[in-house]
């Protein structure tokens, strides 16, 4: 019988610990860090629970497809003005999402490794996964398959090296919080790890057992990658001190960059991690641009998909281009807030009315 998933349980798993290592280590930090003066593992905390829930969510609406698509699904529903009124915002996202993660990637290499390289052409690194979302799914979940142990193992490596030179009572208060950072703007800023769910929903059909298997190796893979996103913060916070950190741009970078040991075979640490993480995003970036392209192509069914991933290519690649300045990328991840929580959880729930009015004008058509 053929599988109607096109992810398995170990896939999904590979897929959501890249997604996170893709995007919790360059921004991130610095949202979290200055988004609160109490211990930093709570607003982490409240956002994961969020994700589950977001993710719960996904997984109902995934489970009422019976072998279909979800934009498919939704198109069947309500007919394509209003797939498009729904799934526009998606779109945006996703596109806004990897300008943003491109662009800090190129702007992480500028300050470490080349400083003198323009970023037009740092940016075309945008080319070799941009090829591998043309190239379909099953080569994306190959090459997750290849990364997934190697980046893991490497990266876990690094935090474990991290550890030297801490001092541990600089990463207090450990337990108290006031609850600031929920007035922060930074805090809901951070919500773009928490979305790995998201992008897997968008593509493939899915049915009521592998939604159920993908929510649960989804919540696995988050408890999973919850130290490595703790090491991130608190690794930097706890060699230079809360109130230095808040003035880093990247404290993990940073951090990467003050460890030296005449017992470390490899002496440049921060072009390791710089390079794991290059793979954590060839992944997801292929992956994205494959989401984008199955989304555009329910919308626009005339429409090549190989025009459609060279027209999301070139978008991203210039709108990358186009942020001369870092504080403009800070400002656009600040600004995408409602967007973010959109796609979290009101998309969902809007496909799961949408599935509810497709069945009942179903019943009523039948009569």
């Amino acid at each position: 019988m053929k599988r109607l998933s096109t992810l398995s349980g170990y896939d999904m798993l590979a897929i959501q610990m890249l997604y996170t290592g893709a995007v919790a280590g360059f921004i991130y930090p610095n949202f979290i860090i200055r988004s609160t003066e109490g211990a930093y593992w709570i607003p982490i905390a409240v956002w994961a629970a969020g994700a589950l829930l977001s993710s719960w969510i996904f997984s109902r609406l995934l489970a009422q497809l019976n072998g279909e698509k979800l934009i498919a699904g939704i198109h069947a529903s309500l007919g394509g003005f209003w797939t498009c009124v729904i799934c526009l915002p998606v779109i945006f996202f996703l596109l806004t999402a990897l300008v943003i993660m491109l662009r800090a990637y190129t702007e992480v290499i500028t300050m470490t490794m080349l400083p003198t390289t323009p970023i037009a052409f740092l940016n075309g690194m945008l080319i070799a996964p941009a090829l591998l979302a043309l190239a379909g799914m099953m080569p994306i979940v190959r090459a997750a398959r290849v990364f997934f142990l190697l980046t893991l193992l490497l990266t876990l490596v690094l935090l474990i090296v991290g550890l030297s030179d801490v001092h541990w009572i600089v990463g207090a208060p450990w337990i108290r919080t006031n609850g600031d950072f929920l007035l922060d703007k930074r805090f809901y800023a951070a919500s773009y790890i928490w979305m790995g769910f998201v992008i897997t929903s968008l593509i493939g059909p899915h049915t009521r057992h592998s939604a159920r298997r993908n929510w649960k190796m989804y919540s696995a893979a988050l408890f999973c990658t919850l130290p490595l996103i703790m090491g991130y913060i608190y690794l930097p916070v706890m060699t230079f001190g809360r109130e230095l950190s808040k003035r880093l741009t990247f404290p993990f970078i940073s951090k990467m960059d003050s460890i030296s040991h005449y017992w470390i075979l490899f002496e440049n640490l921060t072009a390791i991690f710089v390079s794991v993480t290059m793979f954590y995003l060839f992944i997801i970036i292929a992956l994205k641009l494959h989401a984008i392209g199955e989304m555009v192509a329910v919308i626009m069914p005339r429409a090549s998909k190989r025009w459609i991933h060279s027209g999301a290519f070139l978008v991203v690649y210039a709108s990358a281009t186009l942020l001369v300045s870092w504080r403009v990328v800070e400002n656009i991840t600040i600004l995408t807030i409602g967007l973010r929580l959109y796609v979290m959880f009101v998309f969902p729930l809007l496909g799961l009315l949408a599935l509810a009015y497709g069945r009942r004008a179903g019943k009523e058509g039948a009569l």
